[in-house]
């Protein structure tokens, strides 16, 4: 499992202050309000490609979350008899999404923006739950199976939305088969369904607008 982890090559959520409108004495209620809602919006510090970039950052922040929860379960033998192996993975995957979280905080560090903190995902929560949710092998590895799988195919979403020069397309593209790898072990190795899904494409990818920074 480190071999494609080697090969990912180095490439964040900081706030915008924001004023708070203060009711005037002789303006009207109306302007003035819509004036303070629209100054307590933050703006995202993220457009562009860079969003997509932010994007993948929160997604691996999400799949680490994911990893250490699921590694707390494992220790604590909630999935009932130990598997043989599942442990090791569940610690190579963690690292692998670890370097992938750090090589996108350089492409954001390199254009001048924050690190996205933790994972900033409209759906992170139902993850979550979905991993806690868990009493069994199969049902915790068919949580990291979609969790993998959907991670690749917002990977091959974003390659195909980029400029295929960029260095965001190329991180993109070099992570991608590393998360189709982890999908692809975990049904083989822990289920005894084929690692051959056929062709991964864009749909079910993470949107960008799932993004709340």
């Amino acid at each position: 499992m480190s071999g494609p982890s080697r090969r990912v090559f180095a490439l964040g959520i900081a706030g915008i202050g924001v004023g708070l409108a203060v009711d005037g004495c002789g303006g009207t209620g109306h302007s003035s309000h819509a004036k303070s809602h629209a100054a307590a919006t933050p703006a995202s510090p993220y457009s562009g490609d860079l969003r997509t970039a932010a994007l993948a950052a929160a997604v691996e922040n999400q799949a680490v979350s994911a990893y250490q929860a699921v590694d707390a379960a494992l220790r604590a033998g909630k999935y009932g008899p130990a598997v043989p192996g599942l442990a090791a993975f569940v610690e190579s995957a963690m690292a692998h999404h670890s370097e992938h979280a750090a090589s996108w905080s350089n492409v954001l560090h390199g254009a001048g923006k924050p690190d996205v903190a933790g994972s900033p995902l409209s759906g992170h929560a139902q993850l979550m739950a979905s991993i806690g949710a868990a009493t069994s092998t199969d049902g915790i590895v068919a949580v990291l199976q979609d969790l993998e799988t959907r991670a690749a195919r917002t990977y091959i979403a974003a390659v195909g939305r980029l400029s295929g020069s960029s260095a965001i397309a190329v991180s993109a593209a070099t992570i991608a088969p590393v998360e189709a790898m982890h999908a692809a072990a975990l049904a083989y190795a822990f289920t005894g369904r084929s690692a051959v899904v056929g062709t991964l494409g864009p749909a079910g990818a993470v949107p960008v607008t799932a993004l709340t920074v």
